[in-house]
């Protein structure tokens, strides 16, 4: 008898993990009949589901009462221009010109910090995340914003990381404690535009983007992990990126393995 009790709650908690995988979907209407009676069905007798599905509800709600941003055309204009200008990804410099291009971009930061005492293993170690190889969307994650981050992080990892004048007294979306920006660009981020902030955290180049709001609660799945915990987490290859809701944005964190910085550790005045 014992054994069937365990077998018994082991079947419901495998259909209760499942049905939890279906919720962001029943909440926008995505499921199909068959899936939607399923997930009813349990909803009738599990409070715990049942307050996930009206938190996805909230989220939904709000998402649609997102205005859509209003741009000049001019200022359109100039950005498709920029991006259009842009390699092309697939088609990176040779071996010789990446290492060329990372010496130049090692040599812009402050000798003191970088060449002093075992600056040289800070230097190995950015060579080592900036080398790391290429990651392509096919293999990391279906969700758009997710894939543009990524690819553009590589990106300055292949080339050279946009130096601006005054950069380091920017101030990024989520300040961390010895930590300073190196530069901020524009970009654009699941079809809108965004702004990309270059931090050297430790031994880590981290880079922050800044998007809409209504680009970061797009994806179902992002809703759902933000109403269960608060951010949205995934990895690929050896990148790991943290999502964050803002106010009236929403932050996206791209840094490698193993080393991206702790929420808890940021100072105060992010926004």
């Amino acid at each position: 008898m014992s054994d069937l009790k365990n077998t018994d709650a082991h079947e419901w908690s495998d259909l209760h993990a499942e049905i939890q995988d279906w919720l962001a979907g029943y909440a926008d209407g995505e499921l199909d009949e068959h899936h939607t009676a399923l997930v009813e069905a349990h909803l009738a007798g599990c409070e715990t589901c049942q307050h996930d599905v009206e938190r996805q509800r909230i989220l939904s709600e709000r998402l649609q009462m997102i205005p859509t941003p209003g741009l000049s055309a001019d200022f359109d204009g100039r950005l498709d221009i920029a991006l259009a200008n842009a390699p092309v990804g697939g088609k990176g410099p040779s071996g010789r010109r990446r290492m060329t291009n990372l010496k130049r971009w090692l040599s812009s930061l402050r000798p003191s910090v970088v060449i002093g005492s075992g600056g040289w293993a800070v230097a190995l170690v950015l060579a080592a995340v900036l080398l790391m190889p290429s990651v392509t969307p096919d293999n990391i994650n279906r969700i758009p914003m997710v894939s543009d981050v990524l690819n553009d992080y590589q990106r300055v990892a292949l080339e050279e990381l946009p130096i601006q004048a005054g950069s380091s007294e920017v101030s990024p979306p989520l300040p961390w404690a010895n930590s300073r920006v190196l530069a901020t660009w524009m970009t654009r981020v699941g079809g809108e535009p965004a702004q990309a902030y270059a931090m050297r955290q430790g031994n880590s180049l981290v880079i922050q983007y800044r998007i809409s709001e209504r680009v970061f609660f797009r994806d179902p799945d992002v809703r759902q992990a933000v109403a269960r915990a608060g951010d949205f987490r995934t990895r690929a290859d050896q990148l790991e990126v943290l999502g964050l809701p803002m106010e009236d944005s929403g932050l996206l964190v791209v840094a490698p393995a193993g080393n991206m910085p702790a929420v808890s550790e940021a100072t105060t005045g992010a926004s």
